[in-house]
């Protein structure tokens, strides 16, 4: 493998882990002299599909608008068009230069298409996103998320790119002086890349001792417990039901507890879940498919969590969830667990005619064929 491919592999790989996380709390950046809107309120909240209600109509009727243009991009990246992200957040930085926000956001687009980019492709996209980043901070030293996504870039990006993990640390450290419950968050980013999970589980418990109101650390910890690797089902609970005190209507601390009660087969306690997470977010089907995904990975309650699935392909999945193609996906796996091989087999293909570059399901189907 020559340096070139070597660069796009690592690039690829910075890109995909840094920026999906972080990306999109991007419109919490300060944004002096503009208020905050309804749609930016939705978005801090993972309400993607209710702030695209508002915002497009805003967009074509003020194209003009910056803020709009940032606010609809992220929104579009959100439902991985970023082709239609791209020129709106090239806009909103050609609108308004010297805001740091918007050139982070312009600079994520580039990195969400690099990641998803052919070697050829991926290098240049990186620089870009490097290059707005970089902008980002000098405009604004104390953007959180400018920083973290720098932090990441240094600790991941090979040397030749401007690859530092000293330097990386030292913007861990920037974050943790300007807010330190997001310092921990950012500092299990890094544990978590050296897979040193008991850092990662110390920095995610700081991160709720620093600021116990934090919802964002709140269900990172919850998260990390309920994977079978950690399996502190009780612990997850626990910080899962602080996080719905601190706001019932995001979607997150809903699944977890679903996932939590499928894992542990607490069927009689599921429903209930199910049923109040649909009420308070109606709109946002994820408890359905976490739930029916612990199963598959239990293989209990196959026929339940088939039903699961399919509730969650009802309705259009939310931004930033598993999509079409990955809700049609885990049907097949199901399907397939049940022993309806044919079905499980045309769920499988028809999540590829969704998304034909999808690896999972390209792996899936040829298994099945062997």
């Amino acid at each position: 493998m020559n340096m070139s491919h070597k660069l796009s592999g690592l690039i690829l790989t910075f890109i995909a882990l840094c920026l999906v996380a972080g990306w999109h709390e991007l419109s919490q950046a300060s944004d002096p002299g503009i208020s905050g809107s309804d749609a930016e309120a939705l978005i801090k909240s993972g309400h993607w599909k209710r702030a695209r209600a508002i915002l497009e109509p805003q967009a074509q009727a003020h194209p003009q608008d910056a803020r709009t243009c940032y606010l609809l991009a992220q929104v579009k990246m959100s439902f991985e068009d970023f082709d239609g992200a791209l020129p709106l957040a090239q806009r909103a930085v050609d609108l308004d230069w010297k805001n740091s926000a918007y050139h982070l956001n312009l600079g994520v687009v580039y990195g969400q298409m690099a990641a998803r980019a052919s070697m050829i492709s991926a290098g240049p996209l990186a620089i870009k996103f490097r290059r707005e980043a970089e902008t980002a901070l000098q405009l604004d030293p104390k953007n959180l998320d400018a920083l973290d996504a720098m932090m990441q870039f240094k600790y991941q990006a090979p040397l030749l790119m401007g690859g530092d993990k000293q330097e990386a640390r030292a913007l861990a450290d920037k974050i943790a002086q300007l807010d330190p419950s997001e310092g921990y968050l950012s500092r299990a980013k890094l544990a978590d890349l050296d897979n040193n999970q008991a850092q990662v589980e110390d920095d995610y418990l700081q991160a709720v001792q620093a600021n116990p109101r934090n919802y964002e650390a709140l269900t990172a910890v919850a998260k990390f417990y309920s994977q079978p690797m950690h399996a502190k089902y009780a612990e997850a609970a626990k910080h899962a039901q602080a996080a719905l005190r601190i706001d019932s209507n995001r979607v997150e601390a809903h699944w977890v507890l679903a996932r939590i009660c499928a894992l542990q087969e607490r069927w009689g306690d599921l429903g209930p879940v199910l049923a109040a997470a649909e009420k308070n977010v109606p709109d946002d089907l994820r408890p359905f498919y976490e739930a029916a995904q612990a199963s598959l990975e239990t293989g209990k309650e196959l026929s339940r969590a088939e039903g699961y699935a399919k509730k969650y392909l009802s309705q259009e999945p939310e931004g930033e969830e598993p999509g079409t193609a990955e809700a049609h996906r885990l049907l097949g796996l199901l399907l397939g667990r049940e022993g309806r091989n044919a079905e499980g087999r045309a769920e499988i293909q028809i999540a590829l005619r969704i998304k034909p570059n999808f690896k999972a399901a390209k792996d899936d189907l040829r298994n099945w064929n062997n």
